[in-house]
This record gives structure tokens, C-alpha cells and sequence, in this order.
């Protein structure tokens, strides 16, 4: 593109880096400055930029779907620039397919591309071959650096040494080689966790108690900007996955099995077996509830609509590899007197057993099953008996004497109808 008298160029200016630093002079910034630098010693009358920034910092070359290229694009696309600087090729891209697209981009809109650091690489036809030769060697050096990156990860993890990621209670990074080493105060609040676990404790519990004793998650320096986050309180969450972690005898997790580490474990192996035995078998219990009180009120709760009984269904949810989560309802689907399921008449499982279960916990409701002539001491022993009642038998109990729970759509309020003599293991104390 040639430059008369009068005539604007506008021009804009692509940075990209691969790693994304904390500095606040970072290599996009060094690149922006340099594009710039260059244009002006051109000394072209005209030139003119157009003042947006186009950067993508910690973004591959592999692709060309990146937040500053999709805008640069889009700008392109509009008309919105004459010319494109950059420093090389292959900040641009580093595949050859998206070379040929990006370059087709640019001479249908006659965009002329400007790289610093390959000034012969201009637009034109008789470039075009040269560039596309550039770019193949881009996206060979990008799988040559993959290759290597999957031959260190090979031999780490052949050698027991730890690939990345944050460092985990208990351990800190030794400042060389960046292998794990215990925390001596870390170490031994691992220990106790493991050994509350070991005696039953849940970990809703462990995270209560540690959280009483000012225990507070790890806190991490970042190596880039050196700011460092505090821990913060234990939840039942970051327990469980504390004594799931296999880190703690010496391991690290690899896909759905473990390898062998070259750390020191600080946790002794029995007592992690046992511990993983003990969240085995309560998980299956948790889940056999689970799925016990989904089926609950099975033909007991009614259509708010139709009046007819509503049927229970499952959802399943996958979470992601090895973990999933399943979600109870109740819905209108009976095609029964030949009309069809209301539609979007649906209720939790959970939401309607909390509804029943702040009912059971209001006095008014064993004023009711117990009679008008009870008294107030007998309203209030029935109460206590069902407060204190283990789980399973409230689940007995509630299979066995609701006989009819009428849902109200519009406040989530729910009305219920007892078998007769429902309160009689109350009263004669056998619950």
C-alpha cells in the first residue's frame, strides 16, 4: 500500500505471549513497544493508530480462538485497519492451517502485515509462498516444544518426582528442586486429621473442631508477584479431599491410580488404608440413603393439579472422571383416567422431605396426631422422642404412617394426612 499526500494508514499492533506474568512490564508490553518503534522509523506520513490494544497474554499460538485475536479479527473483518503490526510470525500463530486462513483474512481486506523481527515477509503474492513456509516451520517447532514437555513429564514421573500444580498442606517446596519436603507444623496437624478420621469422626466434624483450634488452610507465595494469600478456615470439603489425597504415604494421584513419589510420606500407610475403608464404606451408606429417602413418599405425594399421585425419577450428573451426582424428583407423569402428565409439576425429593420434616418439628402437628385430650407434657415428650429418634427410623416412620402429602405450588407449603393410631409407638414409648 503506497501512502499519498494526505492519506491515513491505520494500523494496529498484535502481542502475544504463552506464559502469563504477574510483571507489570511484560513481554507483550516489550513487543507493543517495539512494533511501535518501528513503524515510527519508517518516518510514513500518515501512519496512524488506531489506539486499541491487541494482547493475549498466556495464550498458545496453537489456535487462533483467543480473546485479542477474535476482536483483531473482527476488526479486520469491519474494515477498521490498513495495517498489522507484529514482531514475528509466529506470535501471530505457530499452526500452518490457521497461517493460511489469517493470511487469506488479510489480503481480502487488504490488510498489509508488518513484522519487525521478518520485515521481508510483506504482503503480496510473491510472499505468499515464503510465509507459508515460515508458518509450517512455527507449527514444527510448536510440536517439537510439546514433545519435549511430554519427554520431561515421562521422566518425572518415571522417578517419582512431582509434575506442578500447588504444593499441599503438610509439605512445602524445596526452593532447588522444587520436590515436595514436610512442614514439621503442617505434618503434624495432617497426622491429627488422619487419626480423627480414624476414630469416625465425619469430616463436617473434623473441620469444626480443627477450625475451633485457629487451624487455617495453607497459605501460598506467589513466585511471580510475591503476594502472598492466607489460609483461610477448613471446610468439609478440603478435609475429605486431605484424607483422600494419597501425597500424604509417599504418592502422588495419576488418573484413577497412584505412583510411586521420591517424598517423604508423613502419614503411616495402615492408618491411610483404614481411613479410606472407613469413607468408603460411609459413602455407600450415605448413598443407600440417599437413594432410601428419594423413594420415601413413593405414591404418597399429590399432584397439586390433578390430584393424581406423582411418580419419582433420577437424574443423573456427571461431574467430571470418577465423580457424579444424582438428583431426586417428583413428577406428574400418570396418564391415568386417560389424561395426560401435568406439565412442569415437579418437586425436589430433598425439598419435599425438608417440608415434612419441619412439619414433624412443629408441636402443632403431635397435638394433632396424639388428640385433643392430650396434654401439653405428653406434646411435648412425643416431640422430644421424635427429635432424638436415629434417622432410619424416622424414615420408617414417615413410610409408614403418612398415608397422603398434598404440596401447594404457589407458597411451597404442604399439608398431611396420618394413618390412624400413627402416634402409638410415641405414646407407649417403643420408638
Amino acid at each position: 500500500m503506497s501512502s499519498g499526500a494526505g492519506h491515513m494508514i491505520r494500523y494496529a499492533i498484535y502481542t502475544r505471549q504463552s506464559v502469563d506474568k504477574a510483571e507489570d512490564f511484560s513481554s507483550c508490553e516489550v513487543q507493543f513497544m517495539t512494533c511501535q518503534e518501528f513503524a515510527r522509523a519508517m518516518g510514513e506520513p500518515g501512519l496512524h493508530w488506531t489506539g486499541q490494544r491487541f494482547d493475549d497474554e498466556g495464550c498458545s499460538g496453537a489456535t487462533l480462538d483467543r480473546p485479542a485475536m477474535r476482536r483483531l479479527r473482527k476488526v479486520i473483518d469491519l474494515g477498521g485497519i490498513d495495517r498489522l503490526y507484529a514482531v514475528a510470525l509466529d506470535r501471530l500463530t505457530r499452526n500452518m492451517r490457521d497461517a493460511v486462513i489469517l493470511f487469506d483474512e488479510l489480503d481480502k481486506a487488504g490488510v498489509e502485515l508488518r513484522l519487525v523481527h521478518q520485515p521481508e515477509l510483506s504482503s503480496g503474492p510473491e510472499t505468499r509462498f515464503l510465509r507459508h513456509i515460515l508458518a509450517a516451520f512455527a507449527e514444527f517447532e510448536r510440536d517439537m516444544i510439546a514433545a519435549r514437555i511430554a519427554e520431561s513429564r515421562a521422566y518425572l514421573k518415571g522417578h517419582g518426582r512431582r509434575l506442578a500444580g500447588k504444593v499441599p498442606y503438610g509439605y512445602d517446596a524445596d526452593p532447588v528442586t522444587r520436590q515436595l519436603v514436610p512442614n514439621a507444623v503442617e505434618a503434624r496437624r495432617v497426622r491429627a486429621i488422619f487419626a480423627r478420621a480414624a476414630r469416625g469422626q465425619r469430616p463436617s466434624r473434623i473441620a469444626e473442631e480443627i477450625n475451633a483450634l485457629g487451624w487455617t488452610t495453607k497459605a501460598y507465595t506467589s513466585r511471580r508477584s510475591g503476594q502472598t494469600s492466607r489460609g483461610g478456615p477448613w471446610t468439609a470439603r478440603q478435609v475429605l479431599k486431605t484424607l483422600r489425597n494419597p501425597v500424604y504415604i509417599g504418592r502422588f494421584a495419576d488418573g484413577d491410580t497412584t505412583r510411586p513419589g521420591c517424598h517423604e510420606g508423613i502419614v503411616n500407610p495402615e492408618t491411610f488404608d483404614a481411613v479410606q475403608q472407613m469413607l468408603d464404606a460411609r459413602r455407600t451408606t450415605d448413598r443407600r440413603q440417599r437413594t432410601r429417602r428419594s423413594a420415601l413418599f413413593r405414591r404418597k405425594v399429590v399432584c397439586p393439579r390433578c390430584g393424581r399421585f406423582l411418580s419419582t425419577y433420577q437424574v443423573n450428573l456427571t461431574l467430571g472422571k470418577g465423580y457424579g451426582q444424582v438428583y431426586n424428583y417428583y413428577r406428574c407423569r400418570s396418564t391415568a383416567g386417560g389424561r395426560p402428565p401435568c406439565k412442569g409439576v415437579q418437586f425436589g425429593a430433598y425439598e419435599v422431605y425438608a417440608i415434612v420434616r419441619d412439619i414433624m418439628g412443629d408441636p402443632d402437628t403431635w397435638r394433632t396426631l396424639l388428640g385433643t385430650d392430650a396434654t401439653d407434657a405428653q406434646v411435648r415428650a412425643a416431640l422430644k422422642a421424635w427429635r432424638v429418634v436415629p434417622p432410619a427410623l424416622q424414615y420408617d416412620f414417615l413410610r409408614k404412617c403418612i398415608a397422603r402429602i398434598e404440596l401447594d405450588e404457589t407458597d411451597g407449603t404442604a399439608s398431611i394426612t396420618f394413618t390412624p393410631d400413627a402416634a402409638r409407638p410415641f405414646l407407649a414409648g417403643e420408638a
